[in-house]
């Protein structure tokens, strides 16, 4: 089963990579980054509630406790939502490489919540794991021009960051996995499109009237994203754990500077190589770990 989390949290992860390279596009139409968020919730509402009905046939299987549906929308809006908007709204600023690199400070956002409000040890290899990953991270880091918007991009990507470890862990700790995966994908698209458009409204900064092109690839990028890439995610820390599920998702950031330089002409320097092979080793340094210790555990058991 453990296999099954690794496989569906990589694959979540490279899909997540390829969403920079999207989302540019839809802005070259002039969405903004509040319209892309919103439409990336909205368009995955409707295909989840179609697939999750004709899967089983009833609404029976949309019945979640008033306790699940508060625990949701807040992960949903302060989580999810929150994360994805300062993430995308960072990349005017300082560029698609650089602020996903800066969002992927979240394993360590998430280790260090698991153990400051849930008492989880992390152990000398997680702790190493976890040091190798903010120096992977580092190697990504380039100069960036001298303009006044540069710590504002920095700023929206470490909170995206924080929101995102804060998604994460509410989906592993706020008693949620007993909900499918599609069911909790409609109800946190659901709670974060609510809560986009409220925001969007208030900000005036949600826009309706875009070419069309806009919307293929808004869609393009919530069945890809918002439905696929998240509903695995949540599978993958149901038979794993919030930390290495985290740990996993650093997949996403070599993802995104290879989409970079194949497709938008970004230059893949030999700081981001090496950056790229120390994150790929601590992702591995918390499979091998968690495959000892499973495997540690079936021979007691025998």
């Amino acid at each position: 089963m453990k296999l099954k989390g690794i496989i569906f949290t990589i694959i979540s992860a490279t899909l997540f990579g390829c969403a920079p390279a999207i989302i540019q596009k839809i802005y070259s139409y002039g969405a903004t980054p509040e319209t892309t968020t919103f439409f990336r919730n909205f368009f995955a509402i409707p295909i989840t509630f179609i697939i999750i009905i004709f899967q089983k046939g009833h609404l029976k299987q949309f019945y979640v406790t008033k306790k699940q549906l508060f625990s949701i929308a807040i992960i949903s809006c302060g989580g999810l939502a929150c994360a994805t908007l300062t993430l995308v709204s960072a990349y005017p600023f300082i560029g698609t490489s650089m602020a996903t690199t800066l969002h992927f400070l979240y394993p360590v956002f998430v280790a260090l919540i698991c153990f400051l409000f849930f008492k989880e040890k992390l152990g000398k290899l997680k702790i190493l794991a976890l040091i190798l990953s903010f120096i992977g991270i580092l190697f990504f880091f380039q100069k960036g021009n001298n303009n006044n918007h540069i710590y504002l991009g920095i700023f929206l990507s470490v909170i995206s960051g924080l929101a995102n470890a804060f998604y994460i862990v509410g989906l592993d700790k706020f008693n949620l996995r007993e909900i499918s995966s599609m069911v909790l994908t409609f109800f946190i698209s659901l709670f974060a499109a609510i809560g986009l458009l409220l925001f969007g409204f208030c900000t005036n900064r949600i826009h309706f009237a875009l070419p069309h092109q806009a919307y293929f690839f808004m869609f393009l990028n919530s069945v890809l994203i918002a439905f696929i890439a998240i509903a695995l995610l949540q599978i993958g820390i149901k038979y794993l754990n919030a930390t290495m599920a985290a740990m996993l998702s650093l997949f996403e950031p070599v993802t995104s500077n290879i989409i970079g330089v194949l497709f938008m002409n970004e230059d893949m320097t030999f700081k981001k190589i090496i950056g790229s092979i120390i994150i790929l080793a601590s992702a591995m340094v918390i499979v091998l770990l968690d495959h000892s210790k499973a495997e540690t555990e079936n021979k007691q058991l025998c």
